[in-house]
């Protein structure tokens, strides 16, 4: 259990962005624990979930000494948040419309963390909090490909203008969204301004025609 596991240091490149620069990138297949939902940003059933996740990711981390830990277990750094964004009438995606958002929120972790893995922390977690969220984190696979991707700096509230950037970008060189919009939040927003918020923006694409 020396080794640790640390997606930022395996792939610095997907996990950096400027601002007012939109770029393409290679995402590679990542594995992550998610959570679904819908509504607004932040809004009381987003902050349940990401309760919810933070709760098994970290009884995830915990793992060492407990009886039921898996034979290949690596250390890890818990990376950023990230999420993907849609729409629940199957529109593009904007920000403009709360009531339409869909969302899934997810942390990328190692290998060894399987589905079976993430019930047994679930069900502990459960027996010590009321959050019912913690039976709806699973674990998923993500294959975005090709992206482009910009860095908003701000308040999430001003994301907007960026992404349009974005999507203008993409269109301009001869892309078009092929999936989900995605966010990476780089900083906590319980720990500093909404001016120094820093989010990549990162649409999935393919080449038109």
């Amino acid at each position: 259990m020396e080794d640790k596991f640390d997606i930022l240091s395996i792939y610095p490149g997907i996990y950096s962005a400027e601002q007012s620069r939109c770029k393409l990138v290679n995402v590679p297949a990542l594995r992550a624990i998610s959570i679904n939902g819908e509504g607004e940003r932040e809004g009381p059933r987003f902050k349940d979930s990401l309760a919810a996740l933070y709760a098994v990711v970290y009884a995830l981390k915990a793992l060492p000494g407990k009886e039921y830990i898996p034979d290949d277990f690596v250390n890890f750094n818990v990376s950023y948040l990230e999420c993907l964004w849609s729409m629940k009438n199957g529109a593009n995606y904007s920000p403009k419309y709360p009531d339409q958002l869909q969302w899934e929120l997810f942390v990328v972790v190692p290998g060894f963390v399987t589905q079976k893995l993430i019930n047994i922390v679930s069900l502990e977690i459960s027996k010590k909090s009321l959050n019912e969220r913690v039976s709806d984190v699973h674990i998923n696979a993500l294959q975005e490909k090709k992206s482009a991707q910009t860095l908003h700096l701000g308040s999430y509230e001003t994301i907007d203008r960026d992404y349009e950037k974005l999507q203008k970008y993409i269109k301009r060189t001869g892309y078009k969204p092929s999936t989900r919009y995605h966010e990476i939040y780089l900083n906590d927003p319980l720990k500093i301004s909404k001016s120094h918020l820093k989010t990549i923006l990162r649409q999935p694409v393919v080449k038109v025609g």
